[in-house]
């Protein structure tokens, strides 16, 4: 037995009309389906509103870092500073104590463990200024090189500063000593190096561990006169860029797709 939603009365099999107050039976099935939909319309539109608003901004940001990448990274890759002169009178002009541990902050990745390399690869270029010298590049251990510069005068760099030109300057802290360094070429603990006449670039994929960069005269005589530059390949800039804008694209797509069928009803 249906009953009229209108006044409640019983209506008979079939009945198009309630026999009581003239109501239409299926009017208010009507009502209820016309504002279902509107509903679903309502959804539709804040959802596509939603949608077009991360895509925007994935748009934007992916955007920006393939531009930045573009505009900033050479032929291989790299985003390098202008060249600036390092000086000093004596043995060696080092960079201490870089600690490179990512173990604690990434952990195990399922059977791939990433080391610092898999995100960023350095190069440090440089050319002595005194043409009679040719040039030595070196990063090793700290343990190691503490060991090679004992009682040997050099120069560490505490702190740099980029300038608006594009390149850097550096404050030293001098390390006195009596001792003379032996042909750095020589020594066999260095993890990566570069040497000779004429401008050398050195190129290193940091692993885990705790590093000193060494800028020295290829014979290990003193007076460092050098022009360097530093430059940094972060992978993940354009790989990152690249899938937030692909994200980007596709929730466009969403979007758009929500809001015409939330229109189109």
């Amino acid at each position: 037995m249906s009953y009229c939603q209108q006044c409640g009365a019983a209506l008979e099999k079939n009945a198009e009309y309630c026999s009581s107050c003239g109501t239409p039976v299926h009017a208010y099935e009507a009502r209820v389906r016309k504002r279902r939909s509107a509903g679903v319309r309502a959804v539709l539109l804040v959802f596509g509103g939603i949608f077009l608003l991360v895509a925007l901004a994935l748009l934007i940001g992916g955007g920006a870092l393939l531009a930045l990448n573009t505009a900033l990274a050479d032929s291989e890759g790299f985003i390098t500073t202008k060249s600036s002169q390092l000086e000093g009178d004596s043995y060696a002009i080092v960079f201490q104590h870089i600690d490179i541990n990512l173990g604690e902050a990434v952990g195990e990745w399922g059977v791939w463990r990433p080391s610092p390399g898999d995100f960023v690869t350095i190069k440090i270029t440089g050319s002595s200024n005194d043409p009679s010298k040719k040039v030595f590049i070196g990063i090793a251990e700290a343990s190691d090189v503490e060991a090679y510069l004992t009682d040997v005068s050099y120069d560490n760099i505490t702190s740099s500063s980029f300038l608006p030109s594009g390149s850097f300057d550096v404050e030293y802290e001098s390390y006195p000593g009596d001792a003379v360094p032996s042909d750095p070429n020589s020594q066999m603990f260095w993890t990566v190096s570069e040497h000779g006449a004429g401008t050398q670039t050195l190129k290193w994929s940091p692993e885990t561990g705790s590093y000193w960069i060494v800028l020295m005269n290829e014979d290990g005589s003193s007076g460092v006169d050098l022009t360097v530059s530093l430059g940094a390949k972060v992978p993940l800039i354009f790989t990152i860029g690249l899938a937030l804008f692909a994200g980007g694209v596709i929730a466009l797509i969403i979007g758009v797709a929500l809001i015409y069928a939330g229109i189109r009803g």
